[in-house]
Protein backbone atom coordinates (compact mmCIF):
# COMPACT_ATOMS: atom_id res chain seq x y z
CA UNK A 1 0.00 0.00 0.00
CA UNK A 2 3.15 2.51 0.72
CA UNK A 3 4.84 1.90 -2.42
CA UNK A 4 1.14 2.86 -4.46
CA UNK A 5 0.37 5.76 -2.50
CA UNK A 6 3.65 6.93 -3.71
CA UNK A 7 3.41 5.83 -6.45
CA UNK A 8 -0.07 7.92 -7.08
CA UNK A 9 1.70 10.71 -5.27
CA UNK A 10 4.25 11.04 -8.01
CA UNK A 11 1.37 10.78 -11.16
CA UNK A 12 -0.02 13.74 -9.26
CA UNK A 13 3.53 15.34 -8.55
CA UNK A 14 3.77 15.18 -12.20
CA UNK A 15 0.12 16.10 -13.64
CA UNK A 16 0.60 19.40 -11.50
CA UNK A 17 3.86 20.13 -12.68
CA UNK A 18 2.72 19.26 -16.45
CA UNK A 19 0.08 21.81 -15.86
CA UNK A 20 2.53 24.38 -14.40
CA UNK A 21 5.25 24.22 -17.52
CA UNK A 22 2.37 24.32 -19.73
CA UNK A 23 0.36 27.40 -17.98
CA UNK A 24 3.86 29.09 -17.84
CA UNK A 25 4.72 28.12 -21.54
CA UNK A 26 1.21 29.58 -22.96
CA UNK A 27 1.24 31.83 -25.36
CA UNK A 28 -0.88 34.21 -23.32
CA UNK A 29 2.07 34.33 -21.29
CA UNK A 30 4.45 35.54 -23.25
CA UNK A 31 5.43 39.11 -24.17
CA UNK A 32 7.04 39.88 -28.07
CA UNK A 33 10.35 40.26 -28.89
CA UNK A 34 9.38 44.12 -30.42
CA UNK A 35 7.53 44.87 -26.66
CA UNK A 36 10.43 43.29 -24.61
CA UNK A 37 13.72 44.35 -26.29
CA UNK A 38 15.40 47.55 -27.55
CA UNK A 39 16.79 47.89 -31.06
CA UNK A 40 19.54 45.07 -32.09
CA UNK A 41 21.81 47.70 -32.99
CA UNK A 42 22.00 49.42 -29.55
CA UNK A 43 22.39 46.31 -27.83
CA UNK A 44 25.57 44.33 -26.40
CA UNK A 45 26.60 41.79 -28.14
CA UNK A 46 25.22 38.44 -26.80
CA UNK A 47 27.69 35.86 -25.40
CA UNK A 48 27.06 32.06 -23.27
CA UNK A 49 26.13 34.13 -19.86
CA UNK A 50 22.46 34.07 -18.85
CA UNK A 51 20.73 36.99 -17.54
CA UNK A 52 17.65 37.78 -16.22
CA UNK A 53 15.32 41.15 -15.64
CA UNK A 54 12.90 40.66 -13.05
CA UNK A 55 10.17 43.20 -12.66
CA UNK A 56 8.13 42.61 -9.61
CA UNK A 57 4.46 44.78 -10.03
CA UNK A 58 3.54 45.82 -6.76
CA UNK A 59 0.24 48.50 -7.18
CA UNK A 60 -0.91 47.77 -3.37
CA UNK A 61 -2.74 50.64 -1.72
CA UNK A 62 0.18 52.26 0.41
CA UNK A 63 0.71 55.60 -0.82
CA UNK A 64 -3.75 55.97 0.95
CA UNK A 65 -2.54 54.28 3.42
CA UNK A 66 0.00 55.46 5.21
CA UNK A 67 2.09 59.06 3.80
CA UNK A 68 5.26 58.12 3.88
CA UNK A 69 4.89 55.48 1.67
CA UNK A 70 5.42 55.90 -2.45
CA UNK A 71 2.89 53.95 -5.19
CA UNK A 72 6.20 53.58 -6.86
CA UNK A 73 6.66 50.14 -4.63
CA UNK A 74 8.12 48.09 -7.98
CA UNK A 75 11.53 45.58 -7.29
CA UNK A 76 13.52 46.18 -10.40
CA UNK A 77 16.47 43.18 -10.01
CA UNK A 78 18.90 41.94 -12.62
CA UNK A 79 19.72 38.52 -12.23
CA UNK A 80 23.40 37.68 -13.58
CA UNK A 81 24.71 34.36 -14.12
CA UNK A 82 28.34 34.48 -16.09
CA UNK A 83 29.64 32.34 -18.85
CA UNK A 84 32.31 30.69 -16.05
CA UNK A 85 29.25 29.88 -13.59
CA UNK A 86 31.20 29.86 -11.02
CA UNK A 87 29.92 32.78 -9.53
CA UNK A 88 26.19 35.18 -9.72
CA UNK A 89 24.86 38.15 -8.75
CA UNK A 90 21.57 39.76 -8.22
CA UNK A 91 21.64 43.51 -8.75
CA UNK A 92 18.33 45.67 -7.05
CA UNK A 93 17.90 48.77 -8.74
CA UNK A 94 16.42 51.98 -6.94
CA UNK A 95 13.39 53.05 -8.73
CA UNK A 96 14.19 57.06 -7.83
CA UNK A 97 17.33 56.87 -9.30
CA UNK A 98 17.68 60.10 -11.15
CA UNK A 99 18.17 59.16 -15.19
CA UNK A 100 18.31 62.09 -17.04
CA UNK A 101 16.34 65.54 -16.93
CA UNK A 102 15.34 65.13 -13.88
CA UNK A 103 13.28 61.86 -14.84
CA UNK A 104 13.66 59.16 -12.55
CA UNK A 105 14.24 54.95 -13.62
CA UNK A 106 10.68 54.27 -12.43
CA UNK A 107 9.24 57.55 -14.41
CA UNK A 108 11.31 56.51 -17.51
CA UNK A 109 9.90 52.54 -17.41
CA UNK A 110 6.61 53.90 -17.15
CA UNK A 111 6.58 55.76 -20.05
CA UNK A 112 8.59 53.74 -22.36
CA UNK A 113 8.21 50.28 -21.04
CA UNK A 114 10.15 47.20 -21.28
CA UNK A 115 12.46 48.38 -24.40
CA UNK A 116 13.43 50.94 -22.48
CA UNK A 117 13.86 49.40 -18.86
CA UNK A 118 15.96 47.10 -20.96
CA UNK A 119 18.08 49.56 -22.84
CA UNK A 120 18.77 51.44 -19.76
CA UNK A 121 20.28 48.68 -17.79
CA UNK A 122 21.74 47.09 -20.48
CA UNK A 123 23.61 50.95 -21.08
CA UNK A 124 24.25 51.67 -17.29
CA UNK A 125 25.80 47.54 -16.62
CA UNK A 126 27.01 46.82 -19.92
CA UNK A 127 25.64 43.43 -19.98
CA UNK A 128 23.36 41.99 -22.50
CA UNK A 129 19.69 41.22 -20.92
CA UNK A 130 18.89 38.19 -22.48
CA UNK A 131 15.37 37.57 -20.56
CA UNK A 132 12.77 39.59 -18.99
CA UNK A 133 10.11 38.69 -16.76
CA UNK A 134 7.13 40.57 -15.12
CA UNK A 135 5.88 38.66 -11.95
CA UNK A 136 2.64 40.24 -9.89
CA UNK A 137 3.43 41.34 -6.00
CA UNK A 138 0.20 38.28 -5.21
CA UNK A 139 1.90 35.64 -7.29
CA UNK A 140 5.27 36.09 -5.41
CA UNK A 141 3.36 36.10 -2.13
CA UNK A 142 1.99 32.91 -2.76
CA UNK A 143 5.86 31.39 -3.82
CA UNK A 144 6.92 33.02 -0.25
CA UNK A 145 3.82 31.24 1.89
CA UNK A 146 4.90 28.07 -0.06
CA UNK A 147 8.34 28.47 1.21
CA UNK A 148 7.42 28.85 4.68
CA UNK A 149 8.03 32.52 4.42
CA UNK A 150 11.21 34.26 4.86
CA UNK A 151 13.59 35.94 7.16
CA UNK A 152 14.60 39.46 6.05
CA UNK A 153 16.64 42.13 7.93
CA UNK A 154 15.24 45.23 8.03
CA UNK A 155 17.73 48.67 9.05
CA UNK A 156 14.86 50.50 10.44
CA UNK A 157 11.11 49.90 12.03
CA UNK A 158 8.62 51.07 10.54
CA UNK A 159 4.52 50.27 10.14
CA UNK A 160 3.10 50.23 6.92
CA UNK A 161 0.06 48.51 5.53
CA UNK A 162 -1.45 48.13 9.20
CA UNK A 163 1.85 45.93 9.63
CA UNK A 164 4.52 46.57 12.14
CA UNK A 165 8.69 45.58 11.35
CA UNK A 166 11.24 46.00 13.48
CA UNK A 167 14.42 47.05 13.24
CA UNK A 168 16.28 43.19 12.69
CA UNK A 169 15.19 40.09 11.13
CA UNK A 170 11.50 39.86 10.51
CA UNK A 171 9.90 37.03 9.71
CA UNK A 172 8.03 37.56 6.49
CA UNK A 173 4.87 35.92 4.30
CA UNK A 174 3.64 36.86 1.37
CA UNK A 175 1.06 39.48 2.22
CA UNK A 176 3.62 41.20 4.54
CA UNK A 177 6.46 40.47 2.37
CA UNK A 178 4.49 42.35 -0.32
CA UNK A 179 3.86 45.36 2.46
CA UNK A 180 7.48 45.43 3.22
CA UNK A 181 9.10 45.79 -0.32
CA UNK A 182 6.11 48.72 -1.20
CA UNK A 183 6.42 50.73 1.95
CA UNK A 184 8.91 53.60 2.05
CA UNK A 185 9.36 54.07 5.30
CA UNK A 186 12.07 56.91 5.10
CA UNK A 187 12.73 60.09 3.20
CA UNK A 188 15.74 59.17 1.33
CA UNK A 189 14.34 58.31 -1.99
CA UNK A 190 13.68 54.87 -1.84
CA UNK A 191 16.85 54.28 -0.72
CA UNK A 192 15.71 52.04 2.49
CA UNK A 193 12.92 50.64 0.75
CA UNK A 194 15.26 49.23 -2.24
CA UNK A 195 17.37 47.30 0.40
CA UNK A 196 14.12 46.04 1.65
CA UNK A 197 13.80 44.59 -1.57
CA UNK A 198 16.95 42.91 -1.95
CA UNK A 199 16.72 41.88 1.35
CA UNK A 200 13.36 39.95 0.24
CA UNK A 201 15.17 39.17 -3.23
CA UNK A 202 18.24 37.70 -0.95
CA UNK A 203 16.17 35.59 1.22
CA UNK A 204 14.23 34.40 -1.68
CA UNK A 205 17.02 33.03 -4.03
CA UNK A 206 17.85 31.09 -0.76
CA UNK A 207 14.96 30.20 0.56
CA UNK A 208 14.42 28.74 -3.61
CA UNK A 209 17.87 26.90 -3.40
CA UNK A 210 17.23 25.06 0.06
CA UNK A 211 13.38 24.72 0.05
CA UNK A 212 13.76 20.75 -1.31
CA UNK A 213 11.89 21.95 -4.14
CA UNK A 214 14.24 19.10 -6.29
CA UNK A 215 13.81 16.47 -3.63
CA UNK A 216 10.15 17.29 -3.37
CA UNK A 217 8.19 17.44 -6.93
CA UNK A 218 4.76 18.38 -5.16
CA UNK A 219 6.71 21.52 -3.80
CA UNK A 220 8.45 22.39 -6.67
CA UNK A 221 5.36 21.85 -9.33
CA UNK A 222 3.32 24.36 -6.75
CA UNK A 223 6.37 26.83 -6.99
CA UNK A 224 6.18 26.65 -10.35
CA UNK A 225 2.56 27.01 -10.71
CA UNK A 226 2.63 30.25 -8.40
CA UNK A 227 4.81 31.99 -10.63
CA UNK A 228 3.10 31.01 -13.62
CA UNK A 229 -0.09 32.34 -11.85
CA UNK A 230 1.24 35.71 -13.00
CA UNK A 231 4.29 36.20 -14.65
CA UNK A 232 4.72 37.95 -18.41
CA UNK A 233 7.69 36.68 -19.73
CA UNK A 234 9.52 37.19 -23.24
CA UNK A 235 8.88 33.58 -25.49
CA UNK A 236 12.62 32.51 -25.25
CA UNK A 237 12.21 32.52 -21.17
CA UNK A 238 10.78 28.57 -21.27
CA UNK A 239 10.53 26.31 -18.67
CA UNK A 240 13.49 24.73 -20.03
CA UNK A 241 15.45 27.53 -20.07
CA UNK A 242 14.03 28.83 -16.18
CA UNK A 243 15.32 25.54 -14.93
CA UNK A 244 18.80 25.75 -16.95
CA UNK A 245 19.09 29.38 -14.97
CA UNK A 246 17.54 28.07 -11.30
CA UNK A 247 19.99 24.74 -11.83
CA UNK A 248 23.23 27.21 -12.23
CA UNK A 249 21.74 28.95 -9.23
CA UNK A 250 21.60 25.87 -7.51
CA UNK A 251 24.89 24.53 -7.35
CA UNK A 252 26.64 26.97 -6.46
CA UNK A 253 27.38 27.47 -2.75
CA UNK A 254 25.94 30.80 -0.58
CA UNK A 255 28.69 32.10 -0.69
CA UNK A 256 28.98 32.03 -4.43
CA UNK A 257 25.67 34.38 -4.96
CA UNK A 258 25.84 37.35 -3.94
CA UNK A 259 22.47 40.30 -3.68
CA UNK A 260 23.48 43.62 -3.81
CA UNK A 261 22.16 47.17 -4.84
CA UNK A 262 23.13 49.02 -7.44
CA UNK A 263 25.85 51.78 -5.63
CA UNK A 264 23.95 55.20 -5.66
CA UNK A 265 24.74 58.05 -4.00
CA UNK A 266 22.13 61.06 -1.87
CA UNK A 267 22.07 64.56 -1.84
CA UNK A 268 19.17 67.21 -0.57
CA UNK A 269 18.09 70.08 -2.49
CA UNK A 270 17.88 73.15 -0.78
CA UNK A 271 14.07 72.58 -0.90
CA UNK A 272 14.78 69.46 1.01
CA UNK A 273 13.72 66.79 -1.62
CA UNK A 274 16.43 64.36 -2.23
CA UNK A 275 17.74 63.37 -5.13
CA UNK A 276 19.36 59.91 -5.58
CA UNK A 277 22.61 59.18 -8.65
CA UNK A 278 24.17 56.33 -9.68
CA UNK A 279 27.86 56.68 -7.80
CA UNK A 280 29.81 57.88 -10.56
CA UNK A 281 32.92 56.33 -9.39
CA UNK A 282 31.07 52.41 -8.12
CA UNK A 283 28.98 52.01 -10.99
CA UNK A 284 31.68 51.99 -13.65
CA UNK A 285 34.01 49.83 -11.87
CA UNK A 286 30.95 47.62 -11.57
CA UNK A 287 30.22 47.57 -15.16
CA UNK A 288 33.99 46.81 -15.74
CA UNK A 289 33.88 43.74 -13.07
CA UNK A 290 30.96 42.10 -15.05
CA UNK A 291 32.22 42.31 -18.40
CA UNK A 292 35.48 40.74 -16.97
CA UNK A 293 33.35 37.81 -15.79
CA UNK A 294 35.56 37.51 -12.73
CA UNK A 295 32.63 38.99 -10.35
CA UNK A 296 33.39 36.78 -7.12
CA UNK A 297 35.85 39.79 -5.42
CA UNK A 298 34.28 42.95 -6.86
CA UNK A 299 30.99 42.04 -5.57
CA UNK A 300 31.96 40.33 -2.06
CA UNK A 301 33.55 43.74 -1.61
CA UNK A 302 30.07 45.30 -2.41
CA UNK A 303 28.16 42.92 0.41
CA UNK A 304 30.79 43.82 3.18
CA UNK A 305 30.00 47.46 2.50
CA UNK A 306 26.27 47.08 2.83
CA UNK A 307 25.27 47.07 -0.32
Amino acid sequence: MAKLTKMVSAIGSLKDLNAARAEFDDASKTIPAEAAFPPADIRPAADDSRTLMLRVTNPGNLAEATPQSSSQGDTFAVIHVPTAGDFATALVLNPSTQIEAGQTFATIADEGGWPVVVAMVEEFLGIRIDHIAQLESDALGQVIDELDGLQVYSRAAFSAGGTDFVEGTNNLDGATSSVFTAADPVDDAGQTRTRNQRAVVRALVQGLKSGGLVNDPNKGAAVLGHFASGIQHNAELTTGELVKIANSLRTLQTDDIAVVTVPTRSRREEDGTVIIDFDPEAVPALKNTLASNDLADFFRYLVSLGY
